[in-house]
């Protein structure tokens, strides 16, 4: 029998491992996209990573469901709800990624949204307007998120602003246009109406689905980044 020549037989390996590493990575990647094929909007993973880079980037491997959730925010979120002063350049705010980290009020619960903090604690003093289109449909008083706008968006996606110092002319029932102001921010709830300093002024900011017939919190971080670049102009000080 002939023997193969080394070079020959080193050749024939890289090949066949090569070929091996194409295969492998070939079906890793389908069962990553059946994977997501499969994910409804209630998915953990799909949640905490919603609107991230990545996941637009590839959102037609996701279901119809995830993409549709997905797709319904990318054609509302219009501006940042807090607008940049033409007068103190000095009132910015910050955010960071808090969805579903641990708070502690009447027991313990995940944090379904991210606070937007302001840098001067102030309550009353920033502006805050509406990210999307759509209609007023929670307003008042809530233990937990002190005075608070829900506005939901016409594909039924629910936008919530929390801990509000005080309302814009608005009421329940009322058409909204995106960069509508709806309020101030503050530092209520947490307690009976009216109770205010249980901790820094902010707006809770949080986004909902319920398709499903439940409700459902995504992670609003990737959102609100976003649209850093996309603040209105507002005289305040």
């Amino acid at each position: 029998m002939k023997r193969m020549r080394p070079g020959k037989m080193l050749l024939v390996l890289f090949i066949t491992a090569f070929s091996t590493v194409l295969l492998t990575g070939h079906i890793y990647n389908r069962a990553v996209i059946n994977r997501m094929q499969k994910e409804t909007i209630a998915n953990l993973e799909y949640r905490a990573d919603f609107y991230s880079d990545a996941m637009r980037r590839d959102k037609d491997k996701l279901s119809k469901g995830c993409r549709n959730l997905l797709e319904n925010v990318e054609n509302e979120a219009s501006y940042f709800p807090i607008p940049e002063s033409t007068v103190d350049k000095s009132l910015t705010v910050s955010f960071v990624d808090t969805w579903m980290a641990e708070r502690k009020y009447n027991g313990t619960s995940g944090h379904e949204g991210t606070d937007i903090m302001a840098v001067k604690n102030e309550r009353g003093l920033y502006p805050v307007l509406s990210m999307t289109d759509g209609t007023v449909t929670n307003l008042g008083w809530l233990e937990k998120g002190g005075y608070r706008v829900g506005i939901t968006s016409d594909s039924g996606t629910y936008y919530y602003y929390a801990h509000l110092d005080s309302y814009g002319n608005i009421q329940k029932g009322d058409k909204i246009k995106a960069g509508q102001f709806i309020g101030y921010m503050g530092d209520s709830g947490y307690g009976e109406e009216g109770t205010t300093g249980q901790f820094d002024v902010h707006l809770h900011f949080g986004i909902y689905s319920y398709e499903t017939g439940e409700e459902i919190s995504v992670n609003p971080y990737y959102v609100l980044l976003s649209l850093e670049k996309k603040k209105l102009k507002y005289s305040y000080s």
